[in-house]
């Protein structure tokens, strides 16, 4: 009999074993579970963090825009999960089960808004004689249908994405180009020039890369390196990011026109108007709060036809997050379409650059604009040297860094221009580390 229970003591110790390892297993999956999704939540931060490589506009545009939106669409979607967005008046033999069908139909299906009274009489005991009866034809309750609630959460998301990707496409065109654009703003911003040592060595990069750029893209013959020789590819695929953030704007108003069913884009204005005169749902119909519900169920072979009466809690919400929406995009609308256009101006007129630059360095050297020689050499170092894109390229730098750090880059490019003319050294690539950091083998720069 021992010796049979040897076995099973064997079994029972490789069974603990097995559990305690199989626990380990366990709890470091959950671990990298969890790793994973902050590493996502973690990207996913990165990713709509503001960045140098665009003007107050842009950021507007894909940072503030797109996280409100996230915001309201994750509170809408919460709140119809764990909250009561809608809930309706059954007559006292509806069963539970009833109940529960009745409310999930309601909510997934449409509701339809008719008001109570055609007037508001003066004397409350004469309410019965201005009741307005609920439509028997199917096609007056269809056309008073209310469709919108269901989708906000969904709509507010892709009104999300639709924020965010002009920049993705506006990243994607340089980084393809291979102009690192975002890494030389990133290099010239404040917050990597705090020191005076490591701004001289940031800017001298900076003038370094920009001078191998120009020079080796010259040299190329593909049809993308042809774009960046002209010194328009920047500017161009700048300037469509800005028409695409206008005509989002534009295009947001018409789909919020279309979810509501609004006749006109400019129904902000007036329901904000209604609201301010005391003129609530019951009056307007904007945004009802009661609504009516028409659902059919079989039984025994008969078809029963039943209406019940719901209260839409979640339009109370709808409504205050719809009129902020509406002012906020004729605020953003405003401020793209305005950007748009500066940037469209500066790029058409070559004169623009040609007086930031001739500003700076007269700040850098005044005896520049009394010389005739030296004013012809500014215009052969923005139109040759600098080009438009180079130009573009100081101009965003001074829209994140301010004049200071602009000043120095400009001078720090001029001194490069005047020494290149007498003996011209070789190139060799420049490395940007990105961030602003300087890296270790950057020490011939």
């Amino acid at each position: 009999m021992q010796s049979s229970g040897v076995p099973n003591d064997k079994v029972k110790v490789v069974d603990r074993q097995l559990s305690g390892l199989r626990l380990i297993l366990t709890v470091q999956a959950y671990y990298n579970y969890d790793l994973n999704r902050m590493d996502i939540v973690r990207s996913l931060l990165r990713a709509i963090t503001p960045s140098p490589d665009g003007d107050t506009a842009d950021r507007i545009n894909y940072c503030f825009s797109a996280v409100i939106l996230v915001i309201l669409s994750a509170f809408i979607s919460g709140w119809s999960f764990v909250g009561s967005p809608i809930q309706c008046w059954f007559p006292a033999y509806y069963r539970g089960w009833w109940m529960e069908y009745a409310l999930d139909y309601c909510y997934i299906q449409n509701t339809y808004f008719v008001p109570f009274t055609d007037i508001v009489p003066d004397n409350y005991w004469d309410i019965a004689e201005h009741v307005i009866p609920i439509p028997k034809n199917i096609t007056e309750r269809e056309d008073r249908l209310i469709g919108y609630y269901q989708w906000v959460p969904f709509i507010l998301a892709i009104q999300a994405i639709l924020f965010y990707l002009p920049v993705v496409m506006w990243r994607t065109l340089y980084s393809t180009a291979g102009i690192k654009v975002g890494v030389i703003c990133d290099t010239c911003s404040i917050r990597s020039n705090m020191v005076a040592r490591d701004r001289l060595k940031n800017l001298e990069k900076v003038a370094s890369f920009l001078a191998y750029e120009r020079d080796v893209h010259s040299a190329f013959d593909d049809r993308i390196h042809r774009h960046l020789s002209s010194g328009h590819f920047l500017i161009r695929a700048y300037l469509f990011m800005k028409f695409l953030y206008a005509l989002n704007a534009l295009l947001q108003f018409w789909i919020i026109k279309k979810l509501l069913g609004v006749e006109s884009i400019w129904w902000g204005a007036q329901v904000f108007d209604d609201l301010i005169h005391g003129l609530e749902w019951p009056k307007t119909g904007n945004f009802p709060r009661v609504t009516l519900c028409d659902f059919s169920v079989r039984v025994l072979g008969n078809l029963h036809r039943h209406t019940v009466q719901c209260v839409l809690m979640i339009n109370m919400f709808n409504e205050k997050i719809f009129l902020f929406l509406w002012f906020w995009l004729l605020i953003i609308s405003t401020v793209s379409i305005t950007s748009f256009l500066q940037w469209l101006f500066a790029s058409l007129t070559n004169s623009t650059g040609q007086e930031m630059i001739g500003i700076y360095l007269e700040k850098i050297n005044p005896a520049i604009a009394h010389t005739t020689r030296r004013r012809a050499l500014i215009d052969e170092f923005v139109v040759e040297k600098l080009r438009p894109d180079g130009v573009f390229l100081l101009q965003l730098v001074k829209a994140n860094s301010g004049d200071i750090v602009t000043c120095e880059l400009i001078s720090t490019l001029w001194q490069r221009f005047i020494a290149n003319r007498v003996n011209p050294p070789p190139y060799t690539e420049p490395l940007l580390s990105g961030k602003g950091k300087i890296s270790a083998h950057e020490s011939g720069l």
